[in-house]
């Protein structure tokens, strides 16, 4: 589904319209008919990236009836629009070599298109017309009520699946992120041509939709597409769901789920940083080098080096807008499950109290900053940073000053933070495969 996380990219930075300083040109353009767009021009290949989001949008704002509505919309909007059929449709994407991909996000429902610059305007005139004109009719709706059935059919047997909305159930209990993205089948199978119609009119609007533009064109070439194909989508939004912000998730719990796969797959969260917080950058060093790191890891180190438990563990900070969690996942053999889950938590309780070492601490700054750097050399990704920075209404200029928040971390301000962040005694687990017994 999902852009739930962006993807670093193992690749030598190309440059890629950076300055001398590291910055990214970013330019923030309004439109002759009031549409604006965040920009980066990159001409080192000819091919543009353009990521829509409408935000307030995504699954989390779905009726409890209605839950999956967003995630079909996402689908029935592939099957045809303006004069073209669902063949059709995919032909002219084929032909064109135009890749456009619909995402029902937590947040906002997504759209990222990725083509070359010289078929700039058919693509998003066939994106214009999946949104604005889309052909939502019995023939499109039951070819995805068939793909519903696969999906969910090979989602039963998705170990990260279902051990991530069972803990995501244990953490938010009747909050929307506790709801599944592809919600029932049931709720799938009953959704009507009504209901995409009016989700669509609701949360398709100028008012709640962000725009990034990265690649080779210009912001007056966009700027005129921009206007030409999507300025006739209504002005404002219908009425938008409040949702609570949840962070306090009560006393830990866990859930042991039997599946019939060879290893047991381990899932593990705690409370939380908000993205707004004053420590959220200490934070993110702080749990990078907990589980971030790959083999430098602390945990890895612990429960793959010292203990021979598992191939491989992680941990990260995800800061959501309604509700943050410190989330991990590991596999490990049925005899050890025990055995890695006390041992991330013995590792916790450590850092916890003693920190993390000098070496560590610089090793994993200069690891998150070369990071960015290697995301900001795909124009697909920045894109996508571009676009998670308006649905989450935060600061641009925090990307271009990424290096010197995170240079100007403290170790002892890591550490002051270890002692009062991490959890281990209200850590929730979530274990699925062989030989456990259902709770």
């Amino acid at each position: 589904m999902k852009i739930s996380k962006l993807v670093f990219i193992l690749f030598f930075c190309l440059g890629f319209n950076l300055q001398a300083s590291g910055n990214l040109n970013i330019e923030e353009v309004t439109t002759r008919k009031g549409l604006k767009f965040l920009f980066v021009e990159n001409c080192d290949l000819p091919k543009v990236s353009l990521n829509i989001s409408f935000k307030d949008a995504g699954y989390a704002y779905e009726n409890a009836e209605k839950q999956g509505l967003t995630w079909v919309t996402s689908l029935v909007v592939q099957e045809g629009a303006g004069k073209n059929d669902a063949k059709d449709f995919a032909k002219k994407l084929e032909d064109k070599g135009i890749s456009l991909d619909f995402i029902a996000d937590l947040e906002a429902f997504r759209i990222s298109l990725n083509t070359l610059s010289e078929n700039l305007e058919d693509a998003i005139s066939l994106l214009s017309d999946a949104i604005v004109r889309p052909k939502v009719d019995s023939k499109g709706l039951n070819r995805v009520f068939e793909k519903a059935k696969v999906t969910f059919n090979n989602l039963e047997k998705n170990p990260y699946f279902v051990a991530r909305k069972e803990l995501e159930t244990l953490l938010f209990k009747k909050h929307p992120y506790s709801q599944s993205g592809y919600g029932t089948l049931g709720a799938v199978m009953s959704v009507t041509r009504d209901d995409v119609l009016t989700y669509i009119k609701r949360n398709f609007a100028k008012d709640n939709m962000v725009i990034s533009v990265v690649g080779c064109t210009t912001k007056e070439e966009i700027s005129t597409l921009l206007d030409k194909y999507l300025s006739k989508l209504p002005s404002k939004r219908s009425k938008v769901k409040k949702i609570p912000v949840k962070n306090d998730f009560g006393p830990a719990e866990s859930k042991n789920i039997f599946m019939d796969i060879p290893q047991i797959v381990i899932l593990f969260a705690q409370k939380g940083i908000a993205y707004e917080d004053p420590n959220y950058y200490n934070a993110s060093v702080l749990i990078n080098a907990l589980g971030g790191m790959g083999l430098n890891s602390i945990l890895m180190k612990e429960l793959r080096q010292n203990l021979g438990i598992t191939y491989g563990i992680s941990a990260s900070v995800v800061p959501k807008k309604h509700g943050s969690t410190v989330a991990g996942l590991m596999s490990t053999d049925s005899s050890t499950a025990s055995k890695a889950i006390s041992a991330v938590k013995d590792t916790l309780s450590r850092v916890k109290k003693e920190g993390i070492d000098e070496q560590l601490f610089k090793d994993t700054k200069t690891s998150l900053v070369n990071n960015l750097t290697f995301l900001l050399s795909n124009n697909t990704n920045t894109a996508i940073l571009l676009d998670d920075t308006q649905i989450n209404d935060r600061d641009v200029n925090r990307i271009n000053n990424y290096a010197n928040i995170i240079n100007d971390v403290k170790l002892e301000e890591i550490n002051k933070l270890a002692s009062s962040l991490l959890d281990p005694e209200n850590l929730f687990f979530v274990e699925v495969g062989r030989n456990v017994q259902s709770k």
